[in-house]
């Protein structure tokens, strides 16, 4: 798992959203991986603090799945 921090808005929500760049940056950090963001696939939006699902697509048949923390900054 991968954590992302996030601006507080209002109500709980984030400003803005987290998009596949965000993801893909922070896995480089905290993981050391250079993952393309063309290979991350997001299911909902990200535009509030929580656990989401993520894939990235490593190969043609090779689908892995990832789990995003989006915490408060």
């Amino acid at each position: 798992m991968i954590s992302i921090k996030a601006k507080a808005g209002q109500n709980g929500r984030i400003f803005g959203s987290v998009t596949s760049k965000d993801v893909s940056s922070a896995i480089k950090t905290q993981l050391g991986l250079d993952i393309d963001k063309r290979k991350i696939t997001i299911e909902l939006d990200i535009k509030a603090f929580g656990t989401y699902n993520i894939s990235i697509k490593l190969h043609t048949k090779v689908l892995a799945n990832m789990k995003v923390s989006v915490i408060e900054e």
